[in-house]
């Protein structure tokens, strides 16, 4: 939860509530202490703040706090990812934390694989060495 999203839950929680009052759908709505400021807005889209407000049973002062609020957090890019970029995001990190492990791991093995053939070269590799004789007494 971003800072201004839990600004707006702390206004609520910590009594900045001045009381509660039936709006006309007959629903209670809690009244906060807020300051008056006016604004126009085109037919439109008072229709669409209202309507938003009704579907998230909000009234519309209460609403456009929230939307200010969220939208200067969007701004100042102070949200939260949601779900899936999280998800994509470390699948990404996943991907290349393995594709370093598997290059590590594969040097590794063309590391090894030099060495074992520059010591062939040289004659002092355990896999020219003569052998001792008979194999069946090397079973027992």
């Amino acid at each position: 939860m971003s800072d201004n999203q839990g600004k707006t839950q702390t206004d609520i929680t910590e009594g900045n509530i001045t009381g509660t009052k039936l709006n006309q759908n007959k629903r209670v709505v809690k009244e906060t202490k807020s300051e008056r400021h006016s604004m126009r807005l085109l037919k439109d889209d008072k229709a669409f703040v209202v309507y938003w407000a009704e579907m998230f049973d909000m009234d519309v002062t209460e609403l456009m706090i929230t939307s200010v609020r969220h939208y200067v957090s969007w701004k100042n890019k102070d949200f939260d990812l949601p779900t899936a970029e999280m998800q994509r995001l470390n699948q990404l990190i996943d991907a290349m934390e393995s594709m370093a492990s598997s290059n590590e791991k594969l040097s590794n093995t063309v590391i090894n694989g030099f060495d074992a053939m520059m010591g062939m070269m040289r004659g002092d590799n355990y896999l020219i060495e003569p052998e001792n004789g008979d194999l069946i007494n090397e079973r027992r």
